[in-house]
């Protein structure tokens, strides 16, 4: 899904205290699931010592750790066979948002390494479940499969949020179970249901002298909004009152939000 609205260039969202949002951990957890391709960068041997970028097939196993089925006739696996050393940059669709540098995007550090024989049928079924069609070449004799296991990583979700995520902590964080109805969820919000926004934006978030709003994003905690103010723009986050974790649950949650922000009018 596609989607069709624009983020403005506001910095870190304003969320107050109380606000649940995911950590960045489960950030980048969520952008490696939604991963289709990378730029693997890797040591060059020619010439030496030189960061060698190209662009990869990617996908992750059940903790995350990504997956590559790579020719041995590539630069980059001679590269990798000489040393280990390799990072894969993940980004947000470029469709997402008309400013690239606010994209969402994370770096994956760590020793890459061709995955042993007794776990390459495993391996196997997961990258084709979501790649299906290196189906075409796979069994190639020349391919083989490739795994990064994480050390560092280094997370950038647009202006003013980034920050290193440990290893441990992306092993352990869950991807956000709406990523993939996120941008309809959000698209639906914005053609149908600004008013409700404007209100939940005015009267739960404190912004009073709002005069347009725009959700930007949705996930299993809240969802953020952009906020166009007499002061210029300002992004606000709103929780739900329990976490969600289907487009049912958001309706729901979103009903409840809006009657608490438009309550009834008293007789």
């Amino acid at each position: 899904m596609s989607f069709d609205h624009r983020r403005p260039a506001v910095r870190e969202v304003d969320s107050g205290p109380a606000v649940r949002a995911p950590s960045h951990a489960e950030r980048c957890r969520t952008l490696a699931s939604q991963s289709r391709s990378a730029t693997l960068s890797t040591m060059a041997r020619e010439p030496p010592g030189f960061p060698y970028g190209s662009l990869v097939a990617v996908a992750v196993d059940d903790v995350g750790r990504p997956l590559l089925l790579l020719s041995e006739l590539a630069e980059h696996t001679g590269n990798l066979h000489a040393d280990s050393k390799a990072s894969v940059l993940l980004t947000e669709p470029l469709g997402a948002h008309d400013q690239p540098l606010a994209l969402g995007r994370v770096t994956i550090l760590g020793p890459c390494a061709k995955v042993a024989p007794a776990q390459c049928a495993g391996v196997r079924e997961a990258f084709l479940s979501q790649q299906p069609s290196a189906a075409y070449y796979v069994d190639f004799d020349d391919f083989g499969f490739y795994r990064i296991e994480p050390t560092a990583l280094r997370y950038v979700g647009g202006f003013g949020r980034m920050s290193w995520v440990t290893a441990d902590a992306y092993r352990d964080a869950e991807p956000d179970p709406l990523a993939a109805v996120a941008s309809a969820i959000v698209k639906q919000m914005n053609e149908e249901h600004a008013v409700a926004l404007l209100a939940c934006t005015r009267a739960l978030a404190g912004v009073a002298d709002v005069a347009s709003v725009t959700m930007t994003a949705v996930d299993r905690y809240g969802f953020e909004i952009a906020a166009a103010t007499s002061n210029g723009p300002r992004a606000v986050r709103i929780a739900f009152d329990v976490a969600v974790t289907t487009a049912d649950d958001v309706r729901r949650s979103m009903v409840m939000l809006t009657g608490r922000a438009r309550p009834p009018s008293s007789a």
